[in-house]
């Protein structure tokens, strides 16, 4: 497991994330984390909590690294742990390590392959997850407004029907029940009681898309 310790990028030492685990009343996996300030605020907020923030582009994650690695005193997280990886690729560490998974207004291979439902992102997740773990995804809806990012023109549009017609199927064959769907203001987003909702702008005009799943037996 490569892990993310200030300006550098380091190997995990042999059973350090068991332990941090083991120690945490709860394993929440923030993936594609960004700069992981997200991750930060529910560590911080949830100190008996283990918030482990999964992105490729580890060099984002940096500023982050060194603020979590500071005296608790001094807004230090030591429950706070910055992994390098895709999801679909998570280190063998992190399989059925989480109480709870987080995909937070994801964007690039991330956000097409769940909103496509791609086998390799779903299973990633799946991966990860404890049995019965619960899955929040939020994405903004402004991408598909014109003019729609290049990055962005094919992508099917989240709206119930499509959830309803194509995501729900793709979803359990990965191993995925999902459970809701809803679009939200973003001002009403981030009056949610729940730290990862502060990700949102709250003067925003942003609709939010929210889905929501829970672990399954993968559909035969």
């Amino acid at each position: 497991m490569q892990i993310v310790r200030g300006k550098k990028l380091e190997k995990a030492a042999d059973g350090e994330f068991r332990q941090l685990a083991q120690e945490s009343s709860r394993v929440v996996v923030d993936v594609g984390t960004g700069d992981a300030r997200a991750s930060y605020r529910i560590a911080k907020e949830n100190p008996d909590w283990l918030v482990v923030g999964v992105d490729p582009a580890w060099q984002r994650m940096t500023q982050t690294s060194i603020r979590s690695r500071r005296k608790p005193a001094k807004g230090g997280v030591p429950n706070l742990l910055l992994v390098n990886s895709s999801i679909e690729s998570a280190p063998e560490e992190l399989a059925g390590a989480a109480d709870e998974l987080l995909v937070l207004m994801p964007w690039g291979k991330l956000l097409h392959g769940l909103v496509r439902g791609d086998e390799d992102i779903w299973t990633g997740l799946r991966t990860v997850a404890k049995p019965g773990a619960p899955l929040t995804a939020t994405v903004g809806t402004s991408i598909w407004r014109e003019p729609v990012p290049r990055d962005i023109q094919g992508l099917p549009e989240l709206t119930d029907a499509y959830v309803e017609d194509v995501l729900t199927a793709k979803a359990l064959a990965a191993g995925w029940r999902i459970t809701g769907f809803r679009l939200t203001p973003a001002e009403e987003a981030a009056a949610v009681s729940s730290s990862w909702a502060r990700r949102l702008d709250a003067a925003s005009t942003e609709v939010i898309a929210t889905l929501t799943a829970v672990t399954a037996e993968p559909a035969e």
